[in-house]
């Protein structure tokens, strides 16, 4: 039984921690945007155990996704379309 759980995947809740090295190719960021964050903005949400910073996936990915800025965009040109 205890065999079972050492190799069983981890609950989709479970946060996965993970270092600034592997977070930035993650956000197509580079590692020093990651600790400039850390130090000045703190947009991207992190952990700091000692003199580690961690990162939750999830919540990193969500952060960004909440800095998300405008959307799908119209036709350029004029208001109405052609011929009106």
């Amino acid at each position: 039984m205890q065999d079972d759980l050492e190799h069983r995947p981890p609950h989709p809740a479970t946060p996965q921690f993970v270092t600034d090295r592997v977070l930035a190719p993650m956000l197509g960021v580079s590692v020093g945007f990651l600790q400039k964050d850390r130090r000045e903005a703190q947009r991207i949400p992190f952990v700091r155990l000692g003199d580690r910073c961690l990162y939750d996936v999830r919540d990193a990915l969500a952060a960004v996704k909440a800095l998300s800025v405008g959307g799908p965009r119209g036709r350029r040109g004029r208001l109405g379309g052609p011929g009106k």
